[in-house]
């Protein structure tokens, strides 16, 4: 797929492209996702302006790409890539390319015959795809354009260097962050922001979880598994400052700055890795 990919991005470079800004109509990503989906967001625009060119898997979409946003469900994938991508160019590229065949009904887009991907880019700076149903992510993201992740999340999302939004934790229990599958069922929401500063990483967000008696369980599960963590590593919890990493809120488990591995940032940048 990444050959195909190379030779649209090829015809990219070698046209005139009119390019939109990411934000300009509002974040694409707030119009993606559900129960049980998984919706990732990564400004690659900063993370290229803040030196971290090295932790985005290479790919010639995400090198030509500001935002990258996918919606991840059980068998399932779809997005976009916000960016450098022409209308004409890019999809007339598409009907030159023999594994990439033309949809047969009104709405343009185009399958690859190899790996059954579904692409287009339905307005220039836009490339959309999808594994399952190019129909259902172009109606959702540029026509109904009916909010799922609230603005003022959407707007927290969109300024930091990525963003995880999910109703569904068991999506998340295998990224690190000590979420086991007992505690996942009394989980509601999830909302994690990434950034960097000086060379670290850190983690602020929320969890909603279904009752306080749950949310203070998880606030004992996450500080015991940092702990465990700092320890392994030699290092001296400062429990005062522990408290202040992770708080209780009434249903709501507050994460403030907390301090990620690199294997983690790698576990939530690895969705992009086949785009």
């Amino acid at each position: 797929m990444r050959k195909i990919l190379l030779a649209i991005l090829i015809a990219v470079t070698l046209s005139s492209c009119v390019y939109r800004s990411p934000f300009e109509d509002g974040e694409l990503f707030s119009l993606m996702g559900g129960d049980g989906d998984l919706v990732v967001t990564v400004d690659l625009k900063r993370a290229r302006e803040d030196g971290l060119s090295s932790l985005i898997p290479p790919s010639v979409i995400t090198e030509r790409s500001d935002r990258i946003s996918v919606s991840i469900s059980p068998g399932s994938v779809y997005g976009a890539a916000e960016g450098n991508f022409g209308y004409a160019s890019v999809n007339a590229f598409f009907d030159w390319v023999p594994d990439w065949r033309r949809s047969d009904g009104g709405l343009r887009y185009y399958q690859s015959r190899s790996t059954g991907l579904e692409a287009a880019v339905p307005e220039s700076g836009v490339l959309l795809f999808s594994t399952a149903s190019y129909p259902d992510a172009y109606f959702s993201l540029m026509e109904r354009r009916v909010p799922v992740i609230d603005g003022g999340t959407g707007l927290l999302m969109a300024f930091s260097l990525a963003a995880l939004y999910t109703r569904n934790a068991e999506s998340v229990i295998d990224l690190g962050f000590g979420i086991t599958e007992s505690v996942a069922d009394n989980i509601e929401e999830i909302v994690l922001f990434l950034d960097a500063s000086d060379g670290s990483f850190y983690i602020s967000g929320w969890i909603d979880m279904d009752s306080p008696s749950a949310s203070r369980a998880l606030v004992t599960l996450l500080r015991n598994e940092l702990i465990k963590g700092m320890r392994e590593r030699g290092e001296k919890p400062d429990f005062k400052v522990l408290s202040s990493l992770y708080s209780q809120d009434g249903d709501k488990v507050r994460l403030s700055s907390v301090k990620v591995e690199d294997d983690q940032v790698g576990a939530v940048l690895s969705t992009l890795e086949e785009f």
